[in-house]
């Protein structure tokens, strides 16, 4: 497995040769059930000059609904380095910490979430799997 670690906000920029084809991966990605409690619901994935970078819009609760952009780990499968079929992405909501991962498949995004509490509250962790289609309009 290959991967590539994204470090620099910026304006959209053209991969560098080296890194894997990121193209499958890129869009606005609409979670498949809107009335899901946990999880995110609309995930945004650009490429920017140095990497991949995730913007999640999610539920209420202990997360807030725009969870932010943040830098993304790329990763390619075994025997194919030159395109890139999914990534992970962590979010540090003070308290709360949840780690995104998803993979594209057919069309498809799937991604799960793993939430942990830092204060050891008992039954608010979790995790989910969600999926997702690219928005209408957009890719």
């Amino acid at each position: 497995m290959t991967t590539s670690s994204a470090s620099s906000d910026g304006p959209t920029a053209p991969r560098p040769p080296d890194a894997p084809d990121v193209s499958a991966l890129l869009g606005e990605w609409v979670n498949t059930d809107q009335g899901s409690s946990k999880g995110a619901l609309r995930l945004n994935v650009t490429w920017r000059e140095k990497g991949l970078f995730v913007r999640a819009f999610g539920t209420g609760g202990l997360q807030p609904r725009d969870w932010g952009e943040v830098p993304a780990v790329v990763y390619t499968a075994p025997g194919t380095p030159s395109a890139a079929w999914s990534f992970s992405a962590i979010y540090n909501f003070g308290r709360l910490r949840t780690v995104l991962c998803a993979y594209h498949k057919t069309g498809i995004l799937v991604a799960t979430t793993s939430s942990i509490l830092s204060d050891g509250s008992e039954g608010a962790d979790h995790w989910t799997r969600s999926f997702f289609h690219r928005a209408v309009g957009r890719t």
